[in-house]
C-alpha cells in the first residue's frame, strides 16, 4: 500500500529527472493530484514515480480501475476529507504527552473517514457473498452462489484498513463534532461555579454604572476587560472616587481603568476557578490520548491506506474526466508468444486537452525501430511525446487518454533526447548537449528500454550529423531497444527501408492547405515540405521560388517517388478494408446458408427417427401375431419346416430393422458434429474450411435419400394439419360442429374451419414425427437487471414483464428487480399476479426499505 516515489532507486526504475521533465511527467501528476480530497492523499501523491515492476504497475491499475468502476456504479464508496494528522501521531508514543483538541478532532474525523470507506467495503463483501448481483458483478462462483465483481480489488483492499471505531468513539464522547469540549459531568460544578462569580462580577460593576454619583467620574459606561479582569474606566480627575488597583492609564492621560476594592476578590475567585477548570480538562485531555495511545499502530497503518487509496480515487477520477482507459500488456490480437508491442489507439496527449488531435501508431515485433519523418510542425515530437509520456502514465499505474484496446510493455528505463539542450553554464554546443544526452542513453539501454530521439543527427553539417545517427541506431539495435526517432534527414529514410527491424512513419501533409493532418502513415516517409511551410509563413515569394530553384532535380524526383508511395498505401489501404468487409460479408452469408442446410437436415432426422419408431411398434405387433399363429398350429398339425420358416422371418425382419437404427444412430452422430461445428464458427470469424453446409450435403443418407412416396391421410384425431394462410403447424384433438375442428398450435387450442386446415404429407407406414422445439438463445435481446413500468399502461406493462420473464428464462438470469411504483396499488397487484402464475419464478418479494420498499419486487427464478 506504500505510496513513497520509485525515483531514484536504480535497480528497479531508471527514469531520470532529465526524463520526466522533458515530457512533463510532473505536471500530469500534479493534475491527478488536484483530484484528491485530502492534504495528505496530495502531498504523498506528489512523490510518485513511474514502477519498472510488472507486478507493481498491475497492482496499482487493478486498485485504480476497481475504483474506477466503483465510483460509475450505483452505489459508490463513502470517502471523506480529513484533517492532517501526521504531526500529532508522533506524540502518542511519548508518555504522559497530551493533544490539543484541534488534533483530537483531526483523529476523530479521519477515524469516521476510515470506517465509513470499510463499512462500505464490508457491505459490498456481503452482497457479493450472498450472491446479489448488480451492474459490478462479473461471473459466479461454482456453486456457491458468490460472484467476482469489476470493484473487487478495492472491497480486499478496504477490508484491509484497521478499525478505527474505537478512536472515534473515545473522541466524541469528550468533544462534539465541531471541536468544542462536552457538557461533562466532571466538569458541570465547576463551570455553575464560575458562571455564579461572574454574575457576582457583573452585579458589582453594573452598580458602579448605574450610579447618578458616578456618571460625572465614569469615561464610559460599559464594563471593560483588562488582563482578564473587568474593571471601569473613570476620568482622571476623578481617580479618588473609587478605591481599588489601577490597571491601565490611556495614552492620553485622561482615562484610568480601576479595579474597585470590592471586585477583586471576585475576580480572584473567577481566576481560581477557571484555572481549576483548565487542570480538570488537560487531565481529560491527557487521559484521552493515554487511551489512544495504544491504537498509534493502527492509526499509522490507516493514515498510509487511506492516503494510498486516496491517490487511487484521485486517478480514478482524473481517468473518467478524461476518457481514459486502463492499457493492456499485449494487444488483443497478438500471439500469446509474440514480445509486447507498441498500440496507441486514439491516444491524445492530456496537456492538449480539447486541442488534442488523436493519433493511431501500431509498432509490433519484429520492428524496434521507428523513423518518423515529415514536415515541421506536423505532429512528430507531440506523437514522440505521447508515446513515452504514455509509457511512464502506464507505469505509473494510472489510465492513459486513449481507445480500447490499447497496448503497452511495461519498460526498465525511458531515455529521451528532445528539445534544445544548449547551456552556456557548462559550454555546451546544441549538437554537444544533443551527443552528451545520446551518450548517457546508449550506456542505460538494455532489451526492455524505451529510447526517444527527436531530429536525430541534426544541429552539424547534415552529412556527417547522418552518419552518427545511423551509427546511434545500429548501437540501439544492437542492445534490442524500442527507438522512436524523428528526422529530416533523406538517408534515415533509406536506413528505414534497408533494415529489417525498422520502419518509416510519417505525419500526414495536406496538399490542398499546405498545413499539417496530425495523422501517423505507418509504412511511409514523409517530405519536410520546408518550402511550402516558409510560404505559408510569410517568406517572400521571391525567395522561395529561388529556394526551389536551387533544389536539384534527384530531390524532385525522391519527392514525387515519395507522394507515389503514400498515394499508393492509402490505396492498399482502402483495398484491403474493402476486402476485409467482403470477407465479412460472404462468412456471414455461408454461416446462414450452413444453418439453414443443417435445420433441414435435422427435420429429415425427426422424421426418419418417427419412420424408426413405427417400425419397431410394428416388429412387436407382428412377432405377437406370429407368437399366436405358432402357438395355434401346435395345437393342430406342426411341421418342422413350418416353424423354422416363422422363425427366419421374424430374424430377417428384425435385422432389417436394426440395420435401419444402426445408420440412424451413425447420421445422428454426424449431425451432432456439424451442429458443434456449426456453433463454433461466430459471424465474424476465420474462414471455415470446406463449410459444415458443403459437408453435410455431401453426406450419405441412406435409405431416406431415395424418394418415397407419400399420401396425405384424412382429418382425424392424432393427425398433424398446417393452419391456415400462415401454414403452422399442429395436431387434431378433436372433431366440432360445424365441419369444424378442435386443433392445438404450440400452447394454443383453437377452433378451426375444415377448409382452412391441410393434412401434413406422410410416408405409407410412417409414424408421426416427434418435433422438438429449438430455442435460438443466441439473439442480441437480453433480459434486464431492473425492469422498470413506470409511466406504462397496464397492458404494456404486462406485456413488457412477459417478455422480461421469458428472456430471463432462456438467458438463465437468476435474479431481478420490477420497479413498478406504489400508487393505487393496481400496476403492483398485476405484476404480482403474474409472477405468481409463472411456472419459471421460484419466489418474489419486495425491496429493502432503502432500496424502493413496495415499489419495487425482487424476483428470483426456478
Amino acid at each position: 500500500m506504500s505510496s513513497k516515489p520509485v525515483i531514484g532507486r536504480t535497480e528497479k526504475n531508471r527514469m531520470n529527472k532529465r526524463t520526466l521533465d522533458a515530457l512533463e511527467y510532473g505536471r500530469i501528476r500534479d493534475q491527478i493530484a488536484g483530484f484528491c480530497l485530502s492534504e495528505e492523499g496530495r502531498e504523498s501523491f506528489s512523490l510518485i514515480g513511474p514502477s519498472a515492476d510488472p507486478a507493481e504497475v498491475s497492482r496499482r491499475k487493478n486498485l485504480a480501475g476497481a475504483w474506477l468502476a466503483a465510483l460509475a456504479s450505483e452505489r459508490p464508496p463513502a470517502f471523506s476529507a480529513w484533517p492532517p494528522i501526521r504531526p500529532c501521531l508522533p506524540r502518542l508514543t511519548v508518555e504522559g504527552a497530551s493533544l490539543v483538541m484541534d488534533e483530537f478532532l483531526s483523529l476523530g474525523l479521519f477515524a469516521d473517514a476510515a470506517d465509513a470507506l470499510r463499512s462500505w467495503a464490508s457491505s459490498r463483501e456481503s452482497q457479493t457473498a450472498s450472491g446479489r448481483r448488480d451492474s459490478l458483478a462479473l461471473g459466479a462462483g461454482a456453486g456457491t452462489g458468490r460472484f467476482d465483481s469489476l470493484d473487487g480489488a478495492l472491497i480486499e483492499s478496504a477490508l484491509a484498513i484497521p478499525d478505527l471505531s474505537p478512536v472515534s468513539e473515545a473522541i466524541f464522547r469528550i468533544i462534539d463534532r465541531s471541536g468544542e469540549l462536552r457538557d461533562l459531568p466532571e466538569l458541570r460544578a465547576i463551570k455553575e461555579s464560575i458562571r455564579k462569580i461572574r454574575q457576582d462580577i457583573d452585579r458589582l460593576v453594573n452598580r458602579y454604572l448605574t450610579d447618578d454619583i458616578m456618571k460625572s467620574a465614569l469615561q464610559s459606561n460599559l464594563p471593560t476587560i483588562r488582563d482578564g479582569r473587568q474593571v471601569i474606566a473613570l476620568r482622571a480627575n476623578f481617580r479618588g472616587r473609587v478605591r481599588g488597583i489601577v490597571h491601565e492609564v490611556s495614552q492620553s492621560g485622561q482615562t484610568v481603568y480601576v479595579e474597585p476594592e470590592d471586585v477583586i476578590d471576585r475576580n480572584n475567585d473567577l481566576v481560581t476557578e477557571e484555572h481549576r477548570l483548565s487542570r480538570e480538562v488537560a487531565r481529560i485531555l491527557r487521559e484521552l490520548t493515554a487511551r489512544i495511545a495504544p491504537l498509534h499502530a493502527d492509526l499509522e497503518l490507516g493514515l498510509e491506506r487511506m492516503v494510498f487509496h486516496d491517490g487511487q480515487r484521485a486517478v480514478a477520477s482524473w481517468g473518467a474526466a478524461n476518457r481514459c482507459c486502463f492499457a493492456r500488456d499485449r494487444a488483443p490480437d497478438a500471439a500469446p508468444e509474440s514480445p509486447p508491442a507498441i498500440k496507441l489507439r486514439q491516444a491524445r496527449h492530456p496537456l492538449l486537452k480539447d486541442r488534442a488531435v488523436p493519433i493511431d501508431l501500431a509498432f509490433t515485433p519484429p520492428a524496434r525501430v521507428l523513423i518518423i519523418t515529415g514536415p515541421n510542425t506536423g505532429g512528430k515530437t507531440v506523437s514522440l511525446k505521447t508515446a513515452a509520456l504514455f509509457a511512464l502514465i502506464n507505469q505509473s499505474g494510472w489510465p492513459v487518454p486513449a481507445a480500447d484496446p490499447t497496448a503497452l510493455p511495461i519498460f526498465d528505463f525511458v531515455g529521451c533526447d528532445i528539445g534544445d539542450e544548449q547551456s552556456l553554464d557548462q559550454s555546451l554546443s546544441t549538437f554537444s548537449g544533443h551527443m552528451k544526452n545520446v551518450a548517457e542513453i546508449l550506456e542505460s539501454a538494455t532489451d526492455r528500454s524505451l529510447v526517444l530521439l527527436d531530429e536525430l543527427g541534426s544541429g552539424t553539417d547534415p552529412q556527417e550529423g547522418s552518419a552518427i545517427a545511423m551509427a546511434v541506431l545500429d548501437a540501439l539495435l544492437e542492445r534490442g531497444a524500442t527507438v522512436l526517432a524523428t528526422t529530416h534527414h533523406g538517408i534515415l529514410k533509406n536506413y528505414g527501408y534497408t533494415h529489417e527491424s525498422c520502419v518509416n512513419a510519417s505525419v500526414d501533409f495536406d496538399q490542398t492547405t499546405l498545413s499539417p493532418t496530425y495523422r501517423i502513415l505507418m509504412g511511409v516517409p514523409g517530405e519536410s515540405h520546408a518550402l511550402d511551410i516558409a510560404a505559408r509563413n510569410g517568406l517572400a515569394p521571391a525567395i522561395v521560388a529561388r529556394a526551389r530553384s536551387y533544389l536539384q532535380e534527384e530531390r524532385a524526383d525522391v519527392s514525387a517517388l515519395i507522394r507515389g508511395l503514400t498515394a499508393k498505401h492509402e490505396e492498399i489501404d482502402r483495398l484491403e478494408k474493402e476486402k476485409r468487409d467482403e470477407e465479412r460479408e460472404i462468412r456471414e452469408k455461408r454461416r446462414r446458408v450452413d444453418l439453414k442446410d443443417l435445420q433441414l437436415r435435422q427435420r429429415e432426422q425427426e422424421l426418419r427417427e418417427g419412420g424408426v419408431r413405427r417400425l419397431d411398434n410394428l416388429l412387436e405387433e407382428s412377432r405377437k401375431r406370429l407368437e399366436n399363429l405358432v402357438r395355434e398350429l401346435r395345437e393342430g398339425e406342426l411341421t418342422r419346416d413350418k416353424t423354422v420358416g416363422v422363425k427366419e422371418w421374424i430374424a430377417e425382419f428384425g435385422a432389417l430393422v436394426d440395420a435401419e437404427r444402426s445408420t440412424l444412430r451413425s447420421e445422428s452422430d454426424q449431425l451432432a458434429s456439424d451442429t458443434a461445428a456449426l456453433e463454433s464458427i461466430a459471424p465474424d470469424s476465420g474462414v471455415p474450411g470446406e463449410g459444415v453446409g458443403r459437408k453435410a450435403r455431401a453426406a450419405p443418407r441412406g435409405a431416406s435419400s431415395a424418394a418415397q412416396p407419400t399420401s396425405v391421410p384424412d382429418f382425424a384425431p392424432g393427425v398433424d394439419v398446417y393452419v391456415g394462410p400462415s401454414r403452422r403447424r399442429g395436431t387434431i384433438l378433436r372433431s366440432a360442429s360445424g365441419n369444424r375442428w378442435v386443433v392445438t398450435v404450440g400452447t394454443l387450442k383453437m377452433t378451426v374451419k375444415a377448409n382452412e386446415l391441410s393434412a401434413v404429407p406422410v410416408a405409407p407406414g410412417a409414424q408421426k414425427a416427434t418435433v422438438s422445439v429449438v430455442a435460438d438463445l443466441s439473439g442480441d435481446d437480453v433480459p434486464a437487471f431492473e425492469l422498470r413500468l413506470l409511466g406504462l399502461r397496464q397492458e404494456e406493462a404486462m406485456r413488457a414483464l412477459q417478455r422480461q420473464l421469458d428472456l430471463a428464462s432462456m438467458k438463465g438470469l437468476k435474479e431481478f428487480s420490477v420497479v413498478h411504483g406504489k400508487g393505487h396499488g393496481i400496476l403492483q397487484q398485476a405484476a404480482h399476479d403474474m409472477l405468481a402464475h409463472y411456472p419459471a419464478v421460484k419466489e418474489f418479494h419486495f425491496a429493502l426499505p432503502e432500496a424502493g420498499g413496495t415499489g419495487k419486487t425482487i424476483v428470483t427464478m426456478r
